[in-house]
């Protein structure tokens, strides 16, 4: 119903079910997933390096311009970053840039609507049934008069139904950020678990067990490598398919072909990874004891793994995506006719415009940021994540050197406490 003085007009029923539609129309769906086929030449394949963009050609072209801004999001600050974050100008600086906001330019079709049928509204009303005032400040009958009444709603419905409503876009936003939050340490614990093997093997190779140096160097050169295609597979394993081309570049570049190949040709690459680091470890020239103990940062990055996949795999329920969308946009479809009579002090009505337009970009804004954060791994630099990592273990195994002689022990008399039996001799190996 729209109601105004007393006077009632029911919508029809063909009215209503467009506002239906379009409200419908804005709901989020979800394509259904794709199986896709490793290529098996790099070079056929487009390049995303350096964290660019080359989407499929099954993204629409009203989309790409929104995917690839994706990138500009993937930041890692510095210090002098985080002086500009917090400058005292920041907000002239933001207001400044709105018009290259990725967000907004996400809500242009939502936001022309919501726009559209203000403007809509307040025409009807001023030239069909109250008239206006002309700029000269003489108010004018309306340009045809057919005895309609004016196209309105109450004010209160609105106001009851929008603490619901803020709920569900916080719940929304709050769930959305904290995919992104669980995202981003899982690479932080890549990040520093990868530190912490490479350290330990670099520390504890000794030339009891290999006294060849150039081999022990292999064998953490190997080590090293092998951690680094692991966080390089796993951010093949989460991102665009176009990042095929670079990844099987860059493991052609730094690992030995055979294990390039194996890894390439692996239904589950970090799996494969991790099998590699694995195998390197078990060559490592240690006590096995110690081996064991850099085994556990590979359980690490199997939960890490693990953990990404789920985010990756399992969106927040769709229900409770649709059930928001729908709710908001048929909140702000019907604002507009709540908004005419409040505006009823501005010059014919027509303040009710900006306040539709402006609402709408912010109430839509914050379902748009939801959305935007829901998938995390493309606007996290993982490709940064990765080359931070190479960078870091080739630097600490470079710090691989024979240790100084010890100084040879006190001699002990053995005694029966002191003394091993054979058979726990060759169960634990020989003394660290």
């Amino acid at each position: 119903h729209i109601f105004h003085s007393g006077r009632t007009m029911r919508l029809s029923p063909l009215v209503a079910l467009s506002l239906l539609g379009v409200a419908g129309a804005f709901a989020p769906g979800r394509a259904p997933p794709t199986k896709l086929s490793v290529p098996a030449v790099a070079k056929d394949l487009p390049s995303v390096r350096g964290n660019g963009v080359a989407l499929n050609a099954d993204v629409p072209s009203s989309q790409r311009s929104t995917e690839s801004q994706r990138e500009k999001w993937r930041t890692v600050h510095t210090f002098d970053d985080w002086v500009q974050f917090r400058s005292p100008n920041r907000f002239f600086t933001i207001l400044g840039t709105v018009g290259k906001s990725g967000i907004l330019n996400n809500l242009q079709k939502e936001v022309s609507i919501i726009t559209a049928i203000a403007v809509a509204v307040l025409s009807f009303n001023t030239f069909f049934v109250e008239g206006y005032t002309d700029l000269t400040g003489v108010h004018q009958d309306a340009l045809v008069n057919f005895g309609l009444p004016l196209l309105g709603l109450p004010l209160t419905p609105f106001t009851v139904s929008s603490p619901s409503l803020g709920l569900l876009l916080v719940f929304r936003t709050n769930a959305s950020y904290k995919r992104w939050d669980e995202a981003r340490k899982a690479w932080g614990l890549n990040i520093n678990h990868t530190r912490n093997l490479v350290r330990m093997a670099t520390a504890w190779s000794s030339a009891e067990y290999e006294p060849d140096e150039e081999k022990r160097k292999a064998a953490l050169k190997r080590l090293a490598r092998s951690v680094w295609s692991f966080v390089r597979s796993l951010k093949r394993h989460l991102s665009d398919p176009a990042d095929e081309a670079d990844f099987q570049a860059e493991l052609y570049e730094k690992l030995p072909q055979e294990q390039a190949d194996a890894i390439i040709a692996a239904v589950h690459r970090p799996n494969r990874a991790m099998f590699e680091i694995s195998c390197a470890v078990n060559d490592l020239p240690m006590h096995f004891m110690r081996r064991n103990e850099i085994d556990k940062d590979v359980i690490i990055f199997e939960d890490t793994c693990g953990g990404s996949e789920r985010l990756f795999s399992s969106p927040v329920p769709i229900f409770y995506t649709r059930h928001t969308a729908r709710f908001l946009s048929a909140w702000l479809l019907l604002l507009p006719f709540a908004l005419y009579q409040p505006f009823e002090n501005t010059w014919n009505h027509i303040g009710m415009v900006p306040a539709a337009f402006v609402i709408s970009i912010f109430l839509f804004g914050i379902e748009e940021l939801a959305v935007q954060l829901e998938e995390p791994f493309s606007i996290l630099p993982m490709q940064g994540f990765c080359d931070k990592i190479g960078a870091n273990l080739d630097e600490i195994i470079e710090w691989h050197e024979e240790p100084a002689p010890e100084t040879p022990p006190k001699e002990i008399t053995p005694t029966a406490t002191t003394m091993a039996s054979p058979e726990q001799v060759s169960m634990y190996g020989p003394p660290l």
